[in-house]
């Protein structure tokens, strides 16, 4: 199987490459001109799934639930933060049994020493030539059968997928008629409603119980991370652009995690690069709007750098705290350009948005 990181550096790195114009080639070579079918092949296969099944939240539904699961879905946040309905706290507890425990420094060594370069990280110790992070010492991930990541890691965090997970939970309690009939603000009051008998202790709250019952086994909770899925994908391209984009003004990538990673999960760090001798942390988000906001959270007050693609996604903006506080855009130089030059070239389908 391809790897996915690879497939998308190999595509970056073709639409990216300056040796050649592709754009201006009047008689191009055999070989220029399979791999750009193959290249124009790839986005058509991406395009024909997404018309196959263009999925939004809450479309696995009927129309009755579906408006339910979007009244739902409108609280956002509110959903898994502890202000809130607390479902992050509510599945962590409930998938608890299902998480392999393990002391995680051995496979970090490397991201754990340019932290500790950094100095920001007092919980970094070193002796002699290793390091160690105590937030690395219990560190807990769920599997599937072959011992890799889960998707179902992140369904305490997604508030799509919590919100179709709601949804079912009141399907199976034979509630959705009643909910359908209120607004958001009344659907709001309805889940306070169930979060907390004791607030010492989650597995008291009347929605542990309920998702106890109704959701007995993981394998269920796992039907509940198709959101997540597309959301890893998007940042998953984010990130490999923001890498690009910055090697092309002079940084060099020393660290890029992966799914179930814990530098990202224990430190918020999705990447680490180097420009002029100088360490910088960087966190990608797949909008600008987000890594701007992302700037005032309090779990990435040692981020560096915060990335994302820009409204019209034709580049990347890179936030930080001090000179680049207001935006610094990246373009993506002919990328856009190159993608819509080759469905036009072979398929004639017209311009292609590169936000859908």
């Amino acid at each position: 199987m391809v790897n996915p990181d690879e497939e998308m550096k190999s595509f970056i790195d073709f639409i990216l490459k300056e040796e050649e114009n592709e754009l201006g080639l009047s008689h191009p070579s055999v070989e220029e001109e399979e791999r750009e079918r193959e290249e124009a092949d790839r986005i058509m296969m991406d395009a024909e799934v997404d018309a196959l099944s263009p999925y939004e939240f809450c479309d696995r539904f009927d129309d009755e639930s579906t408006a339910v699961c979007k009244k739902i879905h409108h609280h956002g946040p509110w959903l898994k933060e502890k202000d809130g309905l607390n479902m992050q706290e509510v599945i962590d507890t409930l998938l608890r049994e299902s998480v392999t425990c393990e002391d995680v420094n051995d496979q970090f060594q490397l991201p754990l020493q340019y932290l500790y370069q950094t100095g920001k990280f007092t919980d970094i110790t070193k002796e002699g030539d290793y390091y160690k992070s105590n937030r690395l010492i219990s560190c807990g991930l769920i599997k599937d059968d072959k011992g890799n990541w889960d998707f179902v890691n992140k369904l305490n965090t997604n508030w799509s997928d919590l919100a179709e997970l709601l949804t079912t939970l009141f399907i199976k309690g034979g509630k959705i008629e009643e909910l359908s009939k209120m607004n958001t603000t009344e659907v709001k009051k309805y889940l306070e409603e169930l979060r907390y008998n004791d607030k010492k202790d989650v597995k008291n709250s009347n929605l542990y119980k309920l998702l106890k019952k109704y959701f007995p086994s993981l394998e269920e909770f796992k039907d509940f991370t198709y959101n997540t899925r597309r959301n890893t994908q998007k940042g998953d391209a984010a990130e490999q652009l923001t890498i690009e984009l910055l090697e092309k003004q002079g940084f060099k990538l020393l660290y890029k995690g992966g799914n179930g990673d814990f530098i990202d999960m224990k430190y918020g760090i999705d990447i680490i690069m180097e420009l002029d001798g100088a360490i910088f942390l960087i966190q990608v988000k797949s909008k600008s709007y987000a890594a701007k906001s992302a700037v005032n959270y309090k779990r990435y007050r040692y981020i560096d750098l915060f990335a994302g693609i820009s409204p019209d996604d034709n580049g990347i903006i890179i936030y930080d705290r001090d000179s680049l506080k207001e935006g610094r855009f990246i373009e993506k130089d002919v990328l856009k350009e190159n993608m819509d030059y080759l469905i036009n070239k072979f398929y004639n389908t017209g311009k292609v948005n590169l936000g859908e």
